[in-house]
């Protein structure tokens, strides 16, 4: 039977800005993995005969299941991309470089997109929990999805470059709207999506969003310890059932 990605995180009939999270830091995280994502980079992700170029991350399951969120992450809904042997297939969704399909991902803006939508994807507990991601970038726009109304409970703010010259960088910080408003602790809440406050992460955490970005046009614009400028952040809600009997009205 061969991988589909609709069977995978992202699929099916969902608004694209709906993602599944649920993919393992530790894979994510090791220097091999980091590094085969930086040498599709520099690269085509579309080979000359219209398959996904070859990496050693096809080679097995967590592979192909990173993959499957690049692809979603990168290209826009409707771009399937096929390993060479037509075994597995992957889906794009969001739309962040569509440029990447046939050129090498060089434009900073658009690795930062990138590298955003792939910190969201993170779970701890390898857990699929459905995501409404939100940005200014043109693909995370509003789209007529009545399911995306139900996406109310603020989870976290994630931005960073996974292809900086120098190395991966990558932070976190998390929405307390509610946790001031209600009382409450959303970590308690939120113990199957949470990915922002946990060493297993990978990323930095940088505590509550109002210390490192501000609200610009209804979207985050952040800021890095080093005083970095990120307007590339992604900031996602999970549905609001995920908050296991947090009243509606404390879901801002």
């Amino acid at each position: 039977m061969s991988d589909d990605v609709r069977d995978q995180p992202g699929g099916g009939e969902e608004d694209q800005i709906i993602v599944m999270n649920g993919n393992d830091p530790v894979f994510f995280w090791q220097p091999s993995t980091q590094q085969a994502l930086r040498a599709l980079s520099e690269a085509p992700l579309r080979g000359a005969s219209g398959e996904l170029s070859d990496t050693p991350l096809l080679a097995h399951a967590e592979g192909r299941r990173f993959l499957s969120y690049l692809v979603i992450c990168a290209l826009p809904e409707g771009d399937v991309l096929k390993d060479a042997g037509g075994e597995a297939s992957f889906h794009g969704a969001v739309g962040l470089a569509p440029e990447w399909s046939s050129g090498p991902l060089r434009d900073v803006a658009s690795q930062r997109w990138v590298t955003a939508c792939l910190l969201q994807t993170l779970n701890k507990l390898g857990m699929e929990v459905e995501v409404l991601m939100t940005g200014r970038h043109r693909s995370l726009g509003e789209r007529p999805d009545a399911s995306a109304s139900d996406y109310t409970t603020p989870d976290a703010t994630m931005f960073g470059n996974l292809f900086h010259a120098d190395g991966a960088v990558a932070f976190s910080c998390t929405d307390t709207a509610a946790t001031t408003t209600c009382d409450i602790d959303l970590s308690r809440h939120m113990a199957q999506r949470l990915c922002d406050q946990s060493p297993t992460c990978g990323v930095t955490p940088l505590g509550p969003c109002d210390r490192s970005c501000t609200d610009v046009d209804g979207h985050p614009s952040c800021r890095s310890p080093e005083g970095d400028r990120y307007a590339e952040a992604i900031s996602t809600y999970v549905h609001s059932t995920l908050s296991l009997g947090l009243p509606m009205e404390c879901s801002p």
